[in-house]
C-alpha cells in the first residue's frame, strides 16, 4: 500500500459521493448535495422505495429498514462487496481509473 493513489485520503477526494452513488444506484435521483433518497436498498430485497439514504456531501449512507449504514464510499464497497477495506481501497481504485 506504498502507493499514494491507495491510500484512503486520495480515493475518497477522487470519487464524488455524487458519481459514485449515481452509477452504483442507477435510477435513483440523486440532487447536488446533502441526504438524497438513494431508491431500492441494495442490502436486503427491499421493496420501499424512500427507506434507503446517502449523503452527498460525505458518501454516508443509511437504511432505516434493514439498518445498513457507513460512512463513505469505502464503507458501501466493503459492504456491497464484502470484502476488507484494504480491498476495497484496491478495488475503488482500479474501478474508477486511480491506478
Amino acid at each position: 500500500m506504498k502507493d499514494l493513489k491507495l491510500n484512503a485520503y486520495n480515493i475518497k477526494r477522487a470519487i464524488s459521493p455524487h458519481d459514485f452513488y449515481s452509477f452504483e444506484l442507477s435510477g435513483a435521483k440523486l440532487k447536488k448535495h446533502e441526504w438524497n433518497d438513494g431508491g431500492i436498498c441494495p442490502f436486503h430485497d427491499d421493496k420501499n422505495p424512500g427507506s434507503f439514504r446517502v449523503n452527498l456531501n460525505t458518501g454516508a449512507y443509511k437504511c432505516f429498514a434493514c439498518r445498513s449504514a457507513g460512512g463513505d464510499v469505502i464503507a458501501f464497497t466493503m459492504a456491497i462487496r464484502s470484502v476488507h477495506f484494504i480491498e476495497a481501497l484496491k478495488q475503488l481504485a482500479s474501478d474508477w481509473g486511480l491506478v
